[in-house]
This record gives C-alpha cells, sequence and structure tokens, in this order.
C-alpha cells in the first residue's frame, strides 16, 4: 500500500470535475492513473511512475469497466503498455 503522496498542482489540473483537495492516492489511485494516462504530459507521467510502481500502472492499463470497456485511450495504453513494462 502507498502512503498517500501530495499531488502537486500540476497533476490536479487534470481533475477539473472533482473536489481536487480530497484526492487520495490510495484511495483514488484508478481513477489517477487513468487521468494521469489519458490527459497528463510527460512530467505527469513521470509523476505517476514515482508514486505508483509498474505493476499498479500496467493493471490499470489492462483492466476494464463494468460494461466491459477500457477507460484508457488507446494510443496512451498502448504507449504506456511499453514504457511501463
Amino acid at each position: 500500500m502507498n502512503i498517500n503522496k501530495n499531488i502537486p498542482f500540476s497533476i490536479k489540473r487534470l481533475f477539473w470535475d472533482v473536489n481536487k483537495e480530497k484526492l487520495n492516492t490510495n484511495l483514488h489511485k484508478k481513477n489517477i492513473i487513468e487521468r494521469i494516462l489519458n490527459y497528463g504530459v510527460l512530467a505527469d507521467w513521470k509523476w505517476l511512475s514515482s508514486v505508483y510502481n509498474k505493476k499498479e500502472i500496467l493493471e490499470t492499463i489492462n483492466s476494464k469497466d463494468k460494461f466491459n470497456r477500457k477507460n484508457i485511450r488507446q494510443g496512451a495504453s498502448h504507449l504506456a503498455s511499453i514504457l511501463f513494462k
């Protein structure tokens, strides 16, 4: 289990639809990983890899929602699969 890390403003900007002050790297791991992979820039991906291990990131990339859909864009999923292998 990760220790809850402070989320920098550069990452919080990706969460325009939620209360940014309540984001928790432990409780919201899947949402944080998905949002960064879909909308983040390289610096955000670097922060992501400093907070979560490769296994956690790859599990999120390969997971599907209750409708059997992946929530990560195909291009981002492909690139992340290569970088976090």
